[in-house]
């Protein structure tokens, strides 16, 4: 896939959003709601828009993470009943290398380490993800959950390791972000070049209403 291919529906970036404050969080089931609805864009657009005929969700144990893992494997087999789907889920870093195992033939990593676990921790696990990654040489397409994004796990790991750094100038990556004001959703073409990361936008696409308006209540 070359980067033409990173028009990945925005509605992508509707996973998650920059907390909002509200006198009405959302509840348990409305958490879950949001990823169900954002998910359903994202795996159809992987297929049909990125091309991909495979794809590797690497998660952590949290609820709302499973919810999202789920509503994208079954957007994208919906789309392509034939396609490759597996779900990797990091409880620790000991699991990174069956994770790696999953993704190796798979043309999109999508990497969504967020829910009830803290920043750290994230990067904890993201690091022994990339870590056994780049001893792979593995060459598809990294594409990062909002949630991954915002908390720069994989700028922290790109600091932390020269190696994974390394890795990280050659892979091709996707960031994805909303941008409430706007009522929209935005995707971000990546590109790191040993010092700094940088990105390029290459699209947008309008959110339904009431998606929106679960985001603003986070």
């Amino acid at each position: 896939m070359n980067k033409s291919v990173l028009t990945l529906s925005l509605s992508a970036a509707l996973l998650a959003s920059p907390m909002l404050a509200s006198a009405e969080p959302l509840s348990f089931g409305e958490h879950q709601t949001v990823r169900s609805m954002a998910s359903v864009g994202i795996g159809q657009a992987i297929v049909n828009q990125m091309g991909a005929g495979s794809m590797a969700v690497i998660n952590n144990p949290s609820a709302v993470c499973g919810a999202l893992a789920g509503g994208l494997g079954a957007s994208m087999l919906s789309a392509a009943p034939q396609a490759g789907f597996r779900i990797a889920t990091l409880r620790s870093g000991e699991d990174a290398a069956v994770a790696v195992q999953v993704t190796a033939d798979k043309d999109v990593a999508y990497l969504a380490l967020g829910g009830s676990l803290d920043r750290e921790e994230n990067i904890a696990l993201a690091h022994a993800y990339l870590q056994e990654l780049a001893a792979s040489e593995w060459d598809g397409t990294l594409v990062l959950h909002i949630s991954s994004w915002m908390q720069k796990q994989v700028q922290a790991v790109a600091e932390a390791d020269e190696a994974v750094a390394d890795y990280l100038e050659g892979l091709r990556m996707v960031a994805l972000q909303p941008d409430l004001a706007a009522g929209q959703a935005v995707m971000l073409g990546v590109n790191f070049d040993g010092e700094s990361f940088t990105t390029e936008e290459v699209g947008r696409q309008d959110m339904r209403e009431d998606l929106v308006e679960l985001f603003r209540r986070m």
